[in-house]
């Protein structure tokens, strides 16, 4: 039976197209659900990740596809992604373990393990995200959650998840506190660097050895709000070991180990070549930095999509003498989201960029363009809003997001060609994305050209077969092609 992908729900023993029976829950995450499962040829053992969101699985995951049949020992092998009756799924390798976040508590590890001992586990992460890097992947969302491990093994998950999200805000946090383990750079924005994983490795390796991390919340982050070293929470810590977090946490990049291999040399030659066993347990308990803190507060609104309540909440901080670029920014935001464009342009007109930080200019002034070009969008403006694109596309080629928005950009100024020249480039790069493929199925139809349209439009419908408006285009086909 033909399932509607927007209305599925995993459960046990539900068969995915005569190719998985689904067993057991494993977890749930921000992007979607994980279920072991039986691969039905090979009848082995496999974990199944099933997005929430259907419509943008494959968009959001579209960077793993590099990955597939490539392996690491400190990787979650993916085995195959795509579409099953309509419903997307990423087969990766069953991995018998538990997330690094469930062996952690507020003192460090719950079983104290020495100073060597967390050293050796993190040396085994550094080589799972040197193999990524090797690749020019960024994982961007490294934590203890996305970290599995056992008595022998130590392997990274969810890469690339983060690389090509649209939601700047909502898909940035989760319980977990992802905005806990962001570079500055990148906060709050699109953008994934390389560099940016050595920032959250460092932020991870003080959480192992202290029990917290350096910020816990937004304006934590965003502020540079000062926060202990790690020898004044855990005096076992060594000064070479603070002094290597401590690079790795560098706010400016240019200050930080600028490759895997530098911060492996370091942890190996002053760390495990020189350190006693000593326990890496916490004596000194230094109370984390507290307070109200609005961003983290809106943002928890805007996963409930609870704009209006975001509103209030960002007016009271206005009318409290807050006018930082980034409250009138989320003003903005709001508004958009509101539908109330020329109050959301108002609010960027009032961002003073001169006054964000420097490290976090470039990624705020996309934040901006981005949200811009949406308004001129939703506003009729097209040529704006394409030349934004246009823009964003040139400083940013790596990011399909932009590249695809330019291309329905160029559909709405009736430049069909040019829309399917970049449609195709992004389908060349990253093959059998439903979304690329419908959209390049709508360009040949806008161009006239029914033949190809007809094939995109087939393609897709075996992808996701319960697309009314493809099958009922694909009729009209038929009969005008019949009749030719």
């Amino acid at each position: 039976m033909v399932r509607r992908a927007s209305d599925f729900y995993p459960k046990r023993d539900l068969v995915l197209g005569d190719k998985y029976v689904l067993k057991e829950y494993i977890n749930e995450g921000t992007f979607g659900y994980v279920w072991s499962a039986i691969h039905l040829e090979t009848e082995e053992l496999v974990a199944l990740k099933i997005p929430k969101d259907q419509e943008r699985g494959d968009h959001t995951l579209s960077e793993g596809v590099k990955l597939i049949g490539d392996s690491h020992s400190n990787i979650i092998e993916i085995n195959w992604m795509g579409r099953l009756d309509g419903v997307f799924v990423i087969e990766m390798e069953y991995f018998r373990g538990k997330t690094l976040a469930e062996e952690l508590s507020d003192n460090g590890f719950k079983n104290p393990k020495t100073i060597k001992e967390v050293a050796l586990i993190f040396l085994k992460i550094l080589a799972g995200v040197k193999f990524l890097h090797s690749k020019n992947i960024c994982h961007g969302d490294i934590k203890p959650q996305n970290i599995l491990f056992n008595d022998k093994e130590v392997k990274l998950t969810d890469f690339g998840t983060s690389k090509f999200i649209e939601n700047v805000f909502v898909k940035t946090v989760d319980a977990g506190g992802t905005w806990a383990y962001m570079a500055p750079e990148i906060a709050g924005s699109n953008k994934r660097y390389l560099i940016s994983d050595i920032y959250s490795l460092g932020v991870l390796l003080y959480q192992l050895l202290t029990g917290r991390t350096p910020h816990e919340t937004p304006i934590q982050v965003v502020n540079n709000i000062p926060f202990p070293k790690p020898r004044e929470i855990n005096d076992n810590i060594s000064k070479s070991m603070e002094e290597i977090i401590l690079r790795a946490l560098q706010r400016n990049p240019e200050d930080r180990y600028q490759s895997i291999d530098e911060l492996k040399e370091d942890i190996t030659e002053r760390v495990l070549n020189t350190e006693h066993q000593v326990t890496s347990m916490p004596l000194n308990i230094i109370e984390k930095v507290s307070g109200d803190d609005w961003m983290q507060n809106v943002i928890n609104l805007y996963n409930d999509e609870q704009y209006q309540e975001a509103e209030t909440l960002l007016r009271y901080q206005k009318e409290n003498g807050n006018s930082t670029p980034d409250l009138n920014y989320h003003m903005a935001y709001v508004y958009y989201n509101l539908e109330r464009y020329y109050d959301s342009l108002s609010q960027i007109d009032k961002i003073e960029i001169d006054k964000v930080e420097a490290i976090r200019r470039d990624a705020f002034k996309d934040n901006i363009f981005s949200l811009k070009a949406k308004i001129y969008i939703e506003l009729k403006k097209y040529d704006e809003a394409m030349m934004l694109y246009e823009f964003l596309s040139r400083k940013n080629p790596e990011d399909i997001n932009f590249r695809y928005r330019l291309s329905i950009t160029y559909g709405l100024v009736n430049k069909p060609n040019k829309a399917i020249r970049l449609l195709e480039e992004i389908n060349e790069e990253t093959p059998g994305l439903l979304y690329i493929v419908k959209k390049l199925g709508h360009a040949y139809d806008m161009k006239k050209d029914f033949s190809k349209a007809r094939a995109f439009f087939k393609y897709a419908l075996r992808m996701d077969p319960e697309d009314v408006l493809i099958q009922n285009r694909l009729k009209v086909y038929e009969q005008y092609l019949n009749m030719q």
